[in-house]
């Protein structure tokens, strides 16, 4: 467990920050009251388990931000507690590349810092790409967001980082300069907005030039914010990056949630639906090779009696991690309830899915599943079906068909279009 180190001269606000730590984050705590102690932490502590830490910037044996350039001097990502903030205490603060101050005396403080510390661990999977052809502003940008451990990414040239974002999903903001060859920043942020909504990339148009005209333009097309080069202050860059990133990482969690099954974490029986009404139409139209797969754990209920509801729901997410990890991405999979998995492959003719769920099945019969003190395995029985029909529904009736035939028949087997044909 990775841990965060508090260092404040009180007591009571030492654990009560460590107990909104502990039940509101996966963190472990350390608490120091002087600078002396934090020392002696830091010489035995293995830095890689630290998180974060929270240092007041004056201490008993302290009164001018010693502790603070101590734990930036080993490089770790540090939060500063003070009274008050000066001009001075700020260019210290982004000199020194703190994470960010808190004003100790606020009601708020310690939600603020405990909501900092999860965006701290959330932020290396927030993807960023900076468009901007000046290196110093470039540098300037990529510093700040690194800071905060983002994942940055820098493209000069604005059509380089059109075809990046377009082909890269996991692309959460777009930063971009206006005046760039090639096309402006307006015109990105128009192209960008053509594929992603709001909800799925945030843009934030930013210029040395600070027009009225210019930030109307940026947002008239899409961008969701701007900001004037010159005259941003870090505070405000953050709070700007930080709310966007809150606000589309809320979204996505929502989406995902109402369209994944909440135990095994793949899509829901409505999702796949959903997913999948559009891509068979397609598939029918072009008179392509399809498969569809009902599968099903074998004797689930007696794991269920013998070692109880989770072990079971282990089972489940093992299982379905498994055909999750064995598809291709132009493949579905979702649990329709149960114990019972759907499987939608699309370009895979009939002698191709023999073949791969043959293995499938090995796979999953192979595989030891270890839950809490208990180690066991689990088979499947899989109903297949490859002739193309109008209806989805019609195919995945008979993979159904082929899945009954297959409990029927002894279970851990995989029934096909060949095999129930000769079975009948």
């Amino acid at each position: 467990m990775k841990k965060i180190i508090i260092v404040d001269d009180s007591k009571f606000f030492c654990a009560l920050v460590e107990k909104q730590i502990i039940d509101n984050s996966p963190f472990g705590v350390i608490t120091c009251n002087t600078l002396e102690e934090a020392k002696i932490v830091l010489a035995r502590i293995d830095q890689e388990t630290i998180h974060a830490c929270l240092i007041s910037y004056r201490l008993r044996d302290t009164v001018d931000g010693e502790a603070v350039e101590l734990f930036r001097k080993h490089k770790l990502p540090t939060l500063v507690l003070i009274s008050d903030i000066t001009a001075r205490l700020r260019t210290r603060f982004w000199r020194l590349k703190v994470i960010d101050y808190f004003i100790k005396n606020d009601k708020h403080v310690v939600n603020e810092i405990v909501e900092s510390i999860n965006r701290l661990k959330r932020n290396p999977n927030n993807k960023i790409v900076i468009v901007e052809d000046s290196k110093t502003s470039a540098k300037i940008l990529q510093t700040l967001l690194e800071v905060h451990a983002y994942d940055v990414i820098h493209f000069t040239r604005p059509s380089e980082a059109y075809d990046y974002v377009k082909y890269h999903q996991d692309v959460k903001m777009v930063i971009t300069d206006y005046h760039m060859p090639e096309m402006d920043g307006c015109e990105l942020t128009r192209r960008l907005r053509h594929i992603y909504s709001k909800q799925e990339l945030a843009i934030l148009g930013v210029s040395g030039a600070g027009q009225s005209l210019m930030a109307a333009t940026f947002l008239k097309h899409g961008a969701d914010d701007f900001i004037i080069k010159q005259s941003f202050l870090a505070e405000e860059f953050y709070l700007r990056v930080n709310s966007y990133l809150d606000r589309l990482n809320t979204y996505q969690e929502l989406a995902t949630a109402a369209s994944n099954d909440f135990l095994t974490g793949i899509p829901n029986r409505r999702h796949f639906f959903n997913v999948t009404d559009t891509m068979h139409d397609s598939m029918v139209r072009q008179n392509a090779a399809v498969t569809c797969a009902m599968i099903d754990i074998d004797k689930f209920k007696q794991v269920n009696d013998k070692y109880g509801h989770s072990i079971g729901d282990v089972v489940l997410r093992e299982v379905a991690g498994i055909l999750r990890s064995s598809i291709r991405k132009s493949d579905v999979v979702a649990r329709f309830g149960g114990e019972e998995f759907c499987m939608y492959m699309t370009g895979m003719p009939s002698d191709h899915a023999q073949v791969y769920f043959e293995k499938l099945r090995q796979k999953i019969s192979n595989t030891i599943i270890r839950a809490e003190e208990h180690t066991l395995q689990v088979t499947v029985s899989i109903g297949v079906y490859s002739t193309l029909k109008k209806e989805l529904t019609s195919m995945i009736e008979e993979a159904d068909k082929r899945l009954y035939h297959a409990k029927e028949s002894g279970r851990n087997r995989v029934i096909d279009d060949t095999l129930m044909l000769t079975a009948n």
